[in-house]
């Protein structure tokens, strides 16, 4: 039986720039759906599911971010780790740096998704698991190509969804990892930021390397969820959780 996981890394360092000017006196994660903001809604959710701790990786107004969440919410323990070249830099840097030092199975989040708490109780395959949708095919972004046994075999940033195949399924930005998956989600990342690509989505390094190391889809449809990039997605976001 896999171990529980009790640890979460949520990565909200990004400027947010299509919320300005929400954005510009605050961090993208403070954007609120129905009066809940979305940072607020994931630590409440890691709590209840019995996590200790949480690692948030912050960079744009990162001192709002610690002031207002504090180094204690809801009984976890909170870690700031601040990524001062969050202008220049994506993802896969900020996870990298979430990670570094983590000697445990952990969470991964991307700070501007807003999940129904039941997402979590989904059993996780072991070491590396991604949180997908196989119904969302309304939001472009990055998609998991998938087989019968729910093994990742591809990924794909799709744009145009005229292009979609029936096997590619929507990330919802979240993976589960055990142990021995952040050892190897640590080293893919470590590699990737020697090899200059600081500046990629942690999903493309994870596509890199699907035949490298076994990573499972988790299929999440059903269980409400929605990433919030602009002033629409709030809006629709508003609605689902309605």
């Amino acid at each position: 039986m896999t171990k529980k996981i009790e640890t979460a890394v949520i990565l909200v360092a990004g400027e947010g720039k299509r919320l300005r000017p929400f954005t510009n006196t605050n961090p993208k994660c403070f954007a609120s759906v129905n009066g809940k903001r979305i940072l607020d809604n994931a630590l409440e959710s890691f709590a209840a599911h019995g996590c200790r701790e949480v690692r948030i990786v912050t960079g744009h107004l990162a001192g709002l971010v610690r002031d207002t969440i504090t180094e204690n919410f809801a009984g976890m323990t909170i870690r700031y780790i601040n990524n001062p070249d969050y202008a220049t830099t994506n993802s896969m840097f900020s996870l990298a740096m979430g990670l570094e030092g983590l000697d445990s199975g952990t969470w991964v989040l991307e700070g501007d998704v807003f999940f129904a708490p039941s997402i979590l109780k989904l059993y996780p395959p072991p070491d590396i698991a991604w949180f997908v949708d196989s119904a969302t095919r309304q939001l472009d972004g990055a998609y998991v190509e998938a087989n019968r046994q729910n093994r990742a075999l591809s990924l794909r940033i799709i744009r145009d969804l005229k292009l979609l195949q029936p096997n590619q399924h929507k990330s919802i930005g979240m993976l589960c990892l055990t142990h021995s998956g952040v050892r190897q989600l640590q080293n893919w990342l470590q590699h990737g930021i020697a090899t200059g690509r600081q500046n990629d989505y942690y999903d493309l390094i994870l596509g890199d390397h699907m035949h490298d190391a076994a990573i499972q889809i988790v299929d999440v449809a059903g269980h409400r969820w929605f990433e919030i990039d602009n002033y629409a997605d709030l809006e629709s976001a508003a609605k689902v959780f309605a």
